[in-house]
C-alpha cells in the first residue's frame, strides 16, 4: 500500500489554554493533506461548472492522544485509499507526532459533476490515480 505524506506545521494559535492542540485543528491538518493530494490528482482542484470535481460526503475522526504544543512542531499526515468504488472512495489518514499515531481519520469522497450537480463515475485516469494509493 502506497501512502501520501504531508507535513502539517503546528501554529502558535493551535493549542488550547492547557497547551494541547485543539481537536478541531486535527480536522484542518487532515483536510490540508487531502487538498494537497487532490491538487495532484487528474481533476486537480476543479470547481468551475462543467469541471470534474470531488466533494466530501463523510468525515470521521478518532482521537488517540493529545498533542502538546512545542515551538516548531510539525505533525505527519499519511493518507491512502482504503476503498475504491464506482463514484466514491474512502481516504484513510493517520496523524503522527514523531512515530506515535495521535489521530485517525476516514473521509468518503465522491466524484462530482458541477455541471449536473450530481455524483458521477470516476473516469479511467482518476481511478488509476486513486488506485495507486490503495
Amino acid at each position: 500500500m502506497s501512502r501520501a505524506v504531508h507535513h502539517a506545521q503546528v501554529r502558535w494559535s493551535d493549542p488550547d489554554q492547557l497547551g494541547h492542540v485543539n481537536h478541531a485543528r486535527y480536522l484542518s491538518y487532515f483536510e490540508d493533506a487531502r487538498m494537497e493530494l487532490i491538487g495532484t490528482s487528474p481533476s486537480g482542484l476543479a470547481g468551475a461548472p462543467g469541471d470534474r470535481g470531488y466533494i466530501a460526503a463523510r468525515v470521521a475522526v478518532d482521537y488517540l492522544y493529545p498533542v502538546e504544543y512545542r515551538p516548531g512542531l510539525s505533525l505527519r499526515v499519511e493518507t491512502w485509499v482504503s476503498r475504491l468504488g464506482t463514484s466514491s472512495w474512502t481516504l484513510s489518514q493517520e496523524l503522527f507526532d514523531g512515530e506515535a499515531p495521535v489521530a485517525r481519520c476516514e473521509c468518503v469522497l465522491v466524484a462530482y459533476s458541477y455541471a449536473d450537480r450530481a455524483s458521477r463515475p470516476l473516469d479511467d485516469d482518476e481511478r488509476a490515480f486513486w488506485k495507486e494509493l490503495s
